[in-house]
């Protein structure tokens, strides 16, 4: 095994539903023509190739991909070669940051992709060469970090395999679509709050705005589009090769099943846990899901793989075909589980901690997976170098998202190399509960200190289940809290009772402004709050805050670096739920030779994370 991997991608913008030499293609029974032909006499001749075209929605939008490709080309690399990833930016007026999620960039700090934070903008026309090692191994993926590039396409699969293992395996990227094109500073989607009354509980998993379709692998299926097919080999009665899930995409949550087959859940945020049999899971931007599958009627090769939003106004679902290996080529006749009392559904992976009894599903929440290794901390930790944190993650449609009150600004260079680049930091003087503040929000961690994390979801805005993702770290997930709901339908009746605002500012007679939160029983503080998974907590880099609910995260400060923690929901203002937390003093390492400094940027667009 090759101890260097060299990968080049170049981002640029492409058009759905263009073939470079016949021009505009078409969708018709499933395959591609040009769209200047009679379809009545098409023969196979005239039959584009699928590969050859981004087919997308089917409809012709302008994107920004990677390689010329939707999604872009699947890196996969394995654990502990070095990569050097050129990324050259062949945007006409765009900057760029890559970012590597997943990846601990472990004394690289500098190859995190995060503008204005660790690194300067790639600007157009510019090459810029990232630098790091494959650690660790699991399912992860890249994508731009710039404005809505990541929303219109740039973005791409990262799988890090164990050394000397080439099992063959299907990596299955699901994304909400928009056939609107956005832009690269400001994000036009409707902003009108919605509610699902049917794929989840009411209040329980509330959103903001609807998409015209969803994706598999960056293709819609149906209206005549060619759907995405898995071809998977014939075994006695579970496939070996696994499926790794990410989803990429912008806002919404997807509940992942197939036809004739229970799901075995072997892997989360590409950290092993013990496996967990059930017919459907959930996932949201930024997690992925590793899973094998087990088919029930073994007479059966061809079936449906199903994707539907938990969170949608017009219940999108996408699917996908997963076809045994020789089978005919052929569209699946095949349904979903009819959940019984008798025979109930199990869902991996809610938000929420029930689904409405009429529906005869059972929840499995993350927290109650079992990594499948013990806790890296010892069971006993010294108070002198344990520190307790709160995080209040709120948006709402009507207010503005912020952590604490904190909306995130910028820095004006890399903060990272250039600290001084920070011209307005958080200050008790400039910032209240009672107002929003406009600052670049830090939290500084003291080397080697073991540090605890609640991220809390209340107040002022709170309805919406929020991805949130961690730069630089693997965390492990030691409790979750969730909202008071109603065991019959499963609406939210208050938050969790765990958690209470420090001060509360009644601003309307429905709504309270809830900047900054603590535990309601004092004697929890200090890492002591019942019910912590100290023993085999599931290790993740992403993690859902419940509406109006809470989690519980452990790292240890032992990454030198400047690390975002930020919610993945791209409807925000441009940075706001976002916060660094400041590992880089006095243990940062020397940049590498030359390592570009950032001049003034006022005019680039903000990058939106």
């Amino acid at each position: 095994m090759a101890s260097i991997c060299k990968i080049s991608l170049i981002v640029e913008h492409k058009i759905t539903m263009l073939h470079p030499k016949a021009g505009k293609v078409i969708p018709y029974g499933g395959k591609l023509y040009p769209y200047d032909i009679d379809l009545k006499t098409a023969t196979k001749e005239d039959i584009i190739p699928n590969d050859e075209v981004i087919i997308a929605n089917g409809i012709q939008k302008p994107l920004v991909v990677f390689n010329g490709t939707l999604p872009g080309p699947d890196i996969i690399v394995y654990e502990g070669q070095t990569l050097f990833i050129k990324v050259t930016n062949k945007l006409p007026s765009e900057i760029l940051g890559i970012h590597w999620h997943g990846m601990h960039q472990r004394n690289t700090p500098f190859m995190d992709g995060v503008p204005f934070v660790t690194q300067c903008p790639i600007l157009p026309g510019q090459s810029f060469t990232y630098k790091f090692q494959a650690y660790p191994k699991g399912t992860f993926w890249y994508y731009s970090t710039a404005g809505s590039q990541r929303i219109n396409g740039a973005f791409g699969a990262l799988i890090v395999r164990p050394k000397l293992e080439d099992d063959p395996e299907h990596i299955l990227q699901v994304q909400d679509w928009y056939d609107g094109q956005h832009e690269t500073d400001v994000s036009p989607m409707a902003s009108s709050l919605y509610i699902d009354t049917f794929n989840s509980p009411k209040k329980s998993t509330e959103g903001t705005f609807s998409p015209d379709n969803a994706l598999i692998n960056g293709r819609g299926g149906g209206k005549s589009i060619p759907f995405h097919v898995f071809i998977i080999r014939v075994h006695k009665s579970e496939t070996s090769n696994p499926f790794r899930t990410i989803n990429v995409g912008a806002t919404l949550p997807f509940r992942i099943s197939i036809d004739g087959h229970t799901l075995r859940i072997i892997g989360s945020n590409g950290y092993s846990i013990k496996s967990l049999s059930v017919d459907s899971f959930i996932i949201y931007p930024g997690e992925r899901i590793e899973f094998t599958v087990k088919r029930i009627n073994p007479g059966i090769q061809n079936f449906w793989i199903r994707a539907e939003a938990i969170e949608t106004v017009n219940k999108v679902e996408v699917r996908a075909i997963l076809r045994y290996k020789g089978a005919h080529a052929v569209h699946p006749n095949t349904s979903k589980k009819f959940c019984t009392l008798k025979d109930l559904c199990l869902v991996f992976n809610c938000p929420f901690k029930h689904y409405p009894e009429e529906r005869n599903t059972k929840c499995i929440t993350i927290d109650q997976a079992d990594s499948r290794e013990p806790s890296i901390f010892p069971q006993l930790i010294s108070k002198r170098h344990f520190k307790e944190y709160f995080l209040n993650f709120r948006f709402s449609g009507t207010a503005a998202a912020s952590i604490n009150g904190r909306q995130f600004l910028f820095p004006q260079g890399a903060a990272l190399t250039q600290p001084n680049s920070i011209t307005k930091p958080c200050t008790k003087a400039q910032c209240s509960e009672e107002k929003l503040c406009q600052c670049t929000n830090s939290l500084s961690l003291y080397h080697n200190e073991t540090v605890h994390l609640v991220l809390t979801n209340f107040g002022l805005g709170n309805g919406l289940a929020n991805p949130i993702h961690l730069h630089g770290h693997s965390f492990e997930l030691l409790k979750m809290g969730f909202p008071v709901t109603d065991k019959t339908n499963g609406n939210i009746i208050s938050p969790n009772k765990d958690i209470k605002c420090k001060r509360n500012i009644q601003i309307s007679k429905e709504m309270t402004l809830c900047s900054d939160v603590v535990w309601s029983d004092s004697s929890w503080h200090n890492g002591n709050a019942p019910g912590l998974n100290l023993k085999n907590p599931p290790n993740k880099d992403t993690v859902i805050i419940p509406s109006g609910g809470y989690v519980v995260i452990r790292i240890r400060a032992n990454n030198p670096g400047l690390w975002l923690l930020h919610s993945l929901v791209d409807h925000q203002f441009p940075g706001s739920m976002s916060i660094l937390l400041n590992e880089s003093f006095p243990y940062i390492t020397e940049p590498p030779m030359n390592f570009p400094k950032c001049g003034n940027f006022y005019d680039i667009p903000t990058p939106l994370h």
